[in-house]
């Protein structure tokens, strides 16, 4: 639904009743205040949860308290520009007018980006944004197009403004300060040229009036634990942590929020990777890095547990800054590998393990009460004493900080991880900082004195590490409220400033579930047509809405209606290309049925039969053979794997030259109607004969569009789940460049993985599948080069590339002639690879 009906919806729903903002409205949600915020439906939940993944937290915080009429809270984003402009749209959303507050003091480019958004022209009239986001009746889905629509690029403007005023004083700062170079760390602002924590660690605090030498620091502020070091296995001689080789990887690009961005900056020994330390949930913005190091010497990548890391191939120490945000996303993460710990637990610890044991609680439970027993039975303690006492035996120094019950970070979190080993071997021993104050410029400093140890645990059900820390209470760098409710399981896995939101996405799953349940019990009371029964279990098999599921059959059934020039539906004329395929690999072979009678047969294959028979006075005796000429199908094309590599940028909103249709509108219907065709033909090919694997296709999606992300992997299903997977995609909001050389690495990483698993079982040459990526666009990709080099890099590993420019002319060498609308592009499409398989496969298709 686009934005002009939303709006029309809107002002019908709000003539009909008055809504009032000191929360005499009456509305469900605002009733629903008294008790924990319920929601109407589960249609109106899962909008929630929509507007949560898609939405800034700073915007979200903002409406959430309006909508639950609380008071608002300073922006802390640290941005200047960003800040003015949140906290006055929080005035907005209270008085719905600029010219009802003071805007004394606000910079003109704020003040020129809020007013018109008061009155905002659609084709349903004008409407007042604030008004809108304010709006307690209004649904999230109409929040979040307001928000993607008429916010999200004006923010982001203010952020790159600010971004790039904070880097420059980063740079200033860092050419003010004096030189600091001293060994190992210790006495200087520059970190350590090794991997190593030693017994006991750095992780005491500063003493006072002793200087503060940053090995880090970030602006704006952020405070909590960063995570820079993980390790997996403990000498249990020498009692120093081990890790494995770093395998470096390029980083895949991700998306983050550019709003809680923030600039990493510091000095680095080349030759000597870097760990960068970062909050949970952060990725590193790669094209920001600036240094001082020689060209072409600095790199940034990735290690196999997920740490970004910073080399510069050059002799001396130099300078560097970098970008780091909130990932928009958060996925799954490395699965573990075994660690390993050994040394004997003191007798009361082990069996108070073996009561939890009993208990029979989840795993993930079970760990959270391990480490919360080693937490509370120590009282924390730094000092040389204690670190010399828990050395002089390594083999007794479980047991003795059991007994002693004074710890550190250091040697709280080795104990929890030696009791964890109790469970099973899936655990880290994370190395980093725990930050809480600012330094008088205002950055986050991460030295010496906030060095910080903690633990991870494997969780099996969201496939993700959760940190834990058993240090026990006293520590001035750590936040103790946080650190005991993560132990309780009550809060995810952040750091300080934690989102003030309606509900947790747990609590919000779980109304989902409920909703659903009396929806359906509701709906059996009355007899449902095919096509409610038909949406019901689609919706319930792709995890989307009722309404979500009504809207892909009703695509669907449009696309499969579309018809070319002679009125001819392209479905069918699609279906018949590939059903050619399967038609042209077809050969005669003579089948030899036999014994059966003599009317029947064609010879005599066996005479006793025939003889027994014959004196037995049959007149029709067995024993004869008879030829059969059958139809069998051959085996030797291995199918087709189709890359796609979708345009999502902002140009895609503007109409096609030869349609005049919206270009993204075009474009998710002939991507629809495209694929919905391969993979009918392909159920229609496994129905068809004994063979299952007759014309096996796989499909992956990509989507160019600002950062570039991939929809749906490498995959030969065709289920509800990928093909609503499909079709959302397709309508997200066009935004952005067109980093094509971003969704072809993607595309390179499944293409790999499927060539890794063809080679593993040892499929010939002859039966290999064709291997195709279809580049789709409206112009040139943001960069023609790398995008060009990519094609290369993919052609070199057998992969057939094609460049489909549409309304333009390609420079691409993979470029097909141009097309002057998305509407012609299934047929060229299918035309093409028909082609690829003749070149392939020249005696198995006839011209």
């Amino acid at each position: 639904m686009n934005f002009d009906i939303l709006c029309s919806k809107l002002k019908i729903m709000v003539s009909k009743r008055e809504v009032k903002l000191d929360g005499s409205s009456g509305s469900q949600e605002q009733e629903a205040q008294k008790v924990g915020f319920e929601f109407k439906d589960s249609g109106s939940a899962e909008e929630y949860l929509e507007w949560k993944i898609n939405v800034p937290i700073e915007i979200r915080r903002m409406v959430e308290r309006v909508v639950q009429h609380k008071e608002l809270l300073p922006s802390q984003t640290g941005l200047p520009l960003v800040g003015q402009f949140l906290d006055t749209l929080g005035q907005l959303l209270l008085v719905k007018n600029l010219d009802e507050i003071n805007i004394v003091g606000l910079d003109t480019k704020v003040i020129n980006l809020l007013k018109p958004l008061a009155r905002v022209e659609t084709q349903a009239g004008y409407i007042n944004i604030f008004d809108i986001l304010a709006n307690p009746d209004v649904s999230w889905s109409l929040k979040k197009k307001v928000y993607e629509t008429q916010i999200k690029t004006a923010l982001e403007w203010l952020a790159n403004r600010d971004l790039a005023e904070l880097t420059r004083k980063a740079q200033k700062d860092q050419e003010e300060k004096p030189e600091q170079h001293g060994e190992a760390g210790e006495d200087s602002d520059v970190p350590p040229p090794n991997e190593k924590v030693a017994p006991g660690g750095d992780m005491g605090e500063k003493k006072e009036g002793e200087p503060v030498k940053a090995l880090f620091s970030v602006n704006p502020f952020f405070g909590g634990y960063y995570k820079q070091l993980k390790f997996n296995k403990l000498d249990a001689d020498t009692l120093e942590w081990q890790k494995p080789e770093n395998e470096f990887s390029e980083p895949v690009v991700e998306s983050f929020n550019v709003l809680g961005t923030r600039v990493i900056f510091g000095k680095i020994h080349g030759q000597a990777p870097l760990s960068i330390p970062l909050p949970y949930g952060w990725t590193i913005d790669a094209d920001s890095l600036t240094t001082d190091a020689p060209e072409g010497t600095a790199e940034i990548s990735r290690n196999q547990d997920g740490l970004w890391y910073l080399n510069i191939n050059a002799q001396g120490v130099f300078k560097y800054q970098v970008r780091a945000s909130r990932k928009q996303r958060l996925g799954e993460e490395t699965e573990p590998t075994r660690a390993e710990i050994m040394g004997n637990l003191a007798p009361e610890l082990k069996s108070e393990i073996e009561t939890l044991k009993k208990k029979k609680l989840p795993k993930l439970k079970l760990k959270r009460e391990i480490v919360k027993l080693v937490r509370s039975h120590l009282q924390y303690v730094t000092s040389d004493e204690i670190n010399y006492y828990y050395k002089q035996k390594p083999k007794e120094f479980f047991e003795r900080i059991w007994q002693r019950k004074e710890a550190n970070c250091y040697w709280a979190n080795i104990l929890a991880v030696r009791a964890l080993a109790e469970i099973d071997d899936q655990w880290g021993y994370i190395s980093g900082f725990s930050v809480r104050n600012k330094d008088d410029q205002g950055n986050a400093v991460l030295h010496s004195g906030n060095g910080h140890a903690w633990v991870e645990i494997w969780d099996v059900q969201s496939f993700k590490w959760i940190k834990l820390d058993a240090t026990p209470a006293g520590d001035p760098n750590v936040n103790q409220e946080q650190q005991e409710q993560e132990l309780d399981g009550e809060t995810g896995e952040g750091d300080y400033g934690q989102e003030d939101e309606i509900a947790s996405q747990k609590d919000v799953e779980k109304q989902i579930r409920d909703l659903k349940k009396e929806e359906i019990a509701g709906a059996d009371k009355k007899p449902k047509s095919g096509d409610e029964l038909a949406e019901q279990q689609f919706s319930e098999l792709a995890e989307c809405t009722p309404a979500q599921a009504k809207e892909f059959f009703r695509a669907l059934d449009r696309v499969r209606k579309i018809k070319d020039e002679q009125g001819r539906p392209i479905t069918k004329l699609l279906t018949n290309e590939w059903r050619k395929i399967i038609e042209d690999r077809k050969v005669e072979t003579r089948d030899y049925r036999g014994p059966v009678r003599m009317d029947e047969g064609t010879r005599l294959e066996d005479p006793v039969s025939a003889r027994i028979d014959i004196r037995s006075r049959e007149f029709n005796p067995t024993g004869f053979e008879k030829d059969e000429i059958v139809e069998k199908y051959q085996s030797d094309f291995g199918g087709l794997n189709i890359y796609f590599s979708f345009d999502l940028s902002g140009s895609m909103v503007l109409p096609d030259g030869a349609s005049g249709r919206n270009k993204a509108d075009i474009q998710r219907d002939v991507g629809l109607l495209f694929v919905d065709s391969l993979m009918q033909m392909a159920y229609m090919t496994r129905q068809s004969g004994q063979e299952s694997d007759l014309l096996p296709i796989k499909i992956m999606v990509t989507l160019a569009s600002d950062t570039g992300d991939v929809k749906l992997h490498l995959t030969d299903t065709w289920g509800p789940k990928e093909q609503w997977a499909f079709y959302s995609a397709l309508t997200q909001l066009a935004d952005g460049g067109t980093p094509t050389h971003v969704t072809l690495r993607l595309i390179e990483t499944d293409f790999d993985k499927e060539l890794a698993d063809l080679k593993k079982r040892n499929i010939s040459k002859e039966k290999m599948p064709i291997q195709y990526t279809a580049e789709i666009s409206d112009g040139d990709p943001t960069d023609f080069s790398a995008t060009e080099a990519m094609h290369q890099t993919l052609k070199a590993k057998g992969m057939v590339v094609r460049s489909y420019t549409i309304g333009g002319q390609s420079a691409s060498a993979d470029a097909t002639p141009p097309l002057e609308s998305f509407s012609q592009l299934p047929q060229i499409l299918a035309k093409d690879i028909i082609e690829q398989f003749k070149k392939l496969h020249p005696l198995k298709i006839k011209t």
